[in-house]
């Protein structure tokens, strides 16, 4: 099993046929106001599973604050991958969109994405309270 892609964006969805729309991957937040809601980001994860490994398979997607804790529950799920007659692989995408994600403090935010009980990828996402410099708003 291989990870393609595992991003966060401010929009993914399956579309079938194999497609991932991704639009607008980020891994930085800037927020005037702590603790704060983002209002929607998504979790986008490609992953391409050998014929050889068809069969049941488990993935869990863990949340992990700067604190060292949960900021979001976490995803559990079962996979049942079929033989791919037309390739040596077969493709699924999994997304998950998160509706006004509690940020408490400024730091860096990991998701971790977990097959078979392993881990297979992370990113970090990191929360900077203020304003970067070179981007105050005009007065």
């Amino acid at each position: 099993m291989e990870v393609e892609i595992f991003t966060l964006a401010d929009y993914a969805a399956d579309q079938g046929n194999s497609k991932l729309t991704v639009v607008g991957t980020f891994d930085t937040l800037f927020t005037q106001n702590l603790p704060t809601k983002h209002p929607h980001c998504s979790l986008a994860v490609r992953i391409r599973i050998a014929n050889s490994e068809a069969g049941k398979h488990d993935f869990e997607i863990k949340t992990i604050g700067p604190d060292g804790k949960e900021f979001s529950p976490k995803i559990k799920g079962d996979l049942t991958v079929m033989q791919n007659p037309n390739a040596d692989y077969t493709t699924l995408n999994l997304v998950m969109n998160m509706n006004n994600l509690k940020l408490e403090r400024a730091g860096k935010y990991h998701f971790e994405f977990h097959f078979d009980g392993d881990f297979r990828s992370g990113l970090t996402m990191t929360v900077v309270h203020g304003v970067p410099k070179g981007m105050q708003k005009a007065a």
